[in-house]
């Protein structure tokens, strides 16, 4: 690590081909400017009379008259919304402007001393790529920190272009994007940030922009990093990937992709009015050393005290489990496929009897409220469920007496926050969720050193952009010392099973986890996204796909425009 103190700021400077840059782009620098802890001093764009034009009949013959229909498409019908253009003068008044002559050698573009030297006169502690070719020589370690770029694909997978797009041709279940400072190898260079999305099959622009919108902030987290840790990776060598590099698909290649995309489309739209998910809710004597013995915990079907609900228009999932005197309270989220909305229900299970109580409501809101998170402290049980709707984390302390949800206090305002989940460790708290944008990739933590007191983001955040590895999946536990987090591997589908990580480091600066152990969904169900435990028992839900009635009438309703 470099010892230079970053603790008064950054400054950076910006490459572009031009003033109007794409929508993201525009955001991304912006993002950088409300963080606050880097100042753009310079802009570099191509000197274009340095780019020589070949004659019309030059370009004519060397056409690559094989790909015309994915240019042509891309040219004209492939509109992505962050493609759109913006000024940044708007971003960057008075800024100096300099323009660089480009000496090109086959697809590397080389800049010269001079510019080099002008570039360094500014001070810049990065530069941050929106503009130009692949670079290669001395312009790569002209900052300290080098030049940043984005690759929308994973690149251990795919490098070269087009981005987000051979996943799908592939039929790749996940998608990735890294922030790499860039290196002499193409796609190979020193990871700044690394995020794994699903892959959504039925479309390439909206996966290419799931893949942008998720990553367009990456270098304001980065900045944040360095600054608050005052550190960063100096190593030369980047990332060893030998992943094959793609180019744009031949005419045949493209027809058969576009083939697909139709079928896919289809498909989605079919399972989205037929097919449902249906959760359920069960009981299972197993404890934390089961799980992590390290031989493979399976959850037997007739091991389980099932708690499910009574038809297909409404399921019970996500539940939390805690044990009071000689009885388990068992809390679930009860969602109406007709209301398109859940509520918190509560059961009792008596271990001496094996019997469950009456499913009783014990809190229901104007909005949607799932994720029922539990926990006692100090006597008393506080109730953290996901108020995503809300925009909002509220807590909860449950009235044993009157089986009622009784409100206690707004932890975060302005936050859509999805499967808020608490744990006291090392005398601090820290509040685990995924942001509303990002429901199933991007882990973010915030603390305080009291329960009453105003909680503050991590400077990490988001600590974790995985589809596999990201999003909470029911209460932290210790086991011999350790701490571990269950966390949701939805890279195949929602909810598919439970990645069990060590959390190797969580402080207020510093955030590691592995993952230890997997947990599948048993053999008849197709999924399993949340589990917590009480005693001798672990409560958990799993998944079936089915047909609701209440859901294709609002689907068929939806879909002819009936209701928006």
């Amino acid at each position: 690590m470099t010892v230079k103190d970053y603790t008064g700021g950054l400054k950076f400077a910006i490459m572009v081909n031009s003033m109007e840059v794409q929508k993201w782009q525009y955001e991304s620098i912006e993002a950088i400017l409300k963080e606050g802890y880097a100042n753009p001093v310079l802009i570099i764009m191509p000197d274009k009379t340095s780019l020589s034009r070949p004659s019309f009949w030059k370009r004519l013959v060397g056409y690559s008259w094989q790909t015309i229909l994915f240019r042509k498409y891309y040219q004209h019908l492939f509109k992505p919304n962050v493609f759109k253009r913006k000024n940044i003068n708007e971003l960057l008044e008075k800024l100096p402007v300099i323009t660089c002559k480009i000496r090109k050698k086959k697809v590397s573009e080389y800049f010269s001393e001079e510019d080099i030297a002008l570039i360094q006169s500014y001070e810049p502690d990065f530069v941050l790529k929106f503009g130009f070719g692949i670079l290669r020589g001395d312009i790569l370690t002209c900052t300290p920190m080098g030049i940043w770029s984005f690759h929308h694909g994973d690149e251990q997978k795919y490098r070269g272009v087009p981005p987000a797009f051979w996943e799908l041709f592939n039929r790749d279940f996940k998608s990735g994007a890294i922030l790499q400072r860039l290196t002499e190898k193409l796609d190979s260079g020193v990871i700044l940030r690394k995020g794994q999305f699903s892959t959504i099959n039925h479309s390439w622009k909206a996966n290419l922009e799931q893949s942008i919108n998720l990553s367009k902030n990456w270098p304001a987290d980065v900045c944040r990093e360095i600054v608050c840790q005052n550190t960063f990776p100096d190593q030369v060598e980047g990332v060893s990937s030998n992943a094959p590099i793609y180019s744009v698909p031949g005419n045949t290649s493209f027809v058969y992709f576009l083939l697909k995309q139709f079928v896919n489309k289809l498909r989605f739209h079919f399972n989205e009015m037929l097919k449902v998910e249906i959760w359920q809710t069960g009981l299972v004597k197993a404890r934390t050393a089961d799980i992590l013995s390290g031989l493979q915990y399976i959850i037997e079907d007739e091991d389980v005290e099932w708690v499910k609900s009574k038809n297909n228009n409404t399921y019970y999932a996500d539940g939390f489990a805690v044990k009071i005197s000689e009885r388990i309270l068992l809390l679930f989220e009860d969602y109406s496929y007709k209301n398109r909305k859940g509520h918190i229900t509560a059961v009792w299970f008596s271990e001496r009897n094996n019997i469950f109580s009456k499913p009783v409501t014990i809190l229901s809101e104007l909005w949607h409220l799932s994720y029922p998170f539990i926990l006692k402290h100090e006597g008393e049980i506080y109730c953290m469920p996901e108020c995503k709707e809300h925009n909002s984390i509220e807590l909860y302390k449950l009235d044993t007496q009157a089986m009622k949800l009784v409100p206690y206090r707004t932890m975060i305002e302005g936050i859509a926050a999805v499967d808020p989940t608490l744990i006291f460790h090392q005398n601090h708290w820290y509040l685990f969720f995924t942001s509303g944008n990002a429901t199933n990739i991007e882990l973010h933590i915030w603390h305080a050193e009291k329960l009453d007191d105003k909680f503050e983001p991590h400077v990490l955040n988001p600590v974790k952009s995985d589809i596999s590895n990201s999003r909470p999946a029911g209460s932290l536990f210790y086991l011999d010392g350790k701490l571990y987090r269950p966390a949701q591997d939805a890279s195949r589908t929602y909810g598919g099973r439970i990645i069990i990580n060590e959390i190797k480091i969580l402080s207020e600066d510093y955030f590691l986890e592995m993952a230890v152990s997997v947990l599948e969904p048993p053999a008849s169900f197709s999924g399993l996204h949340n589990l917590s435990f009480a005693g001798d028992y672990m409560y958990f839900d799993c998944k079936k796909t089915g047909f609701s009635s209440a859901n294709f009438m609002y689907q068929l309703k939806r879909k002819t425009g009936l209701i928006k």
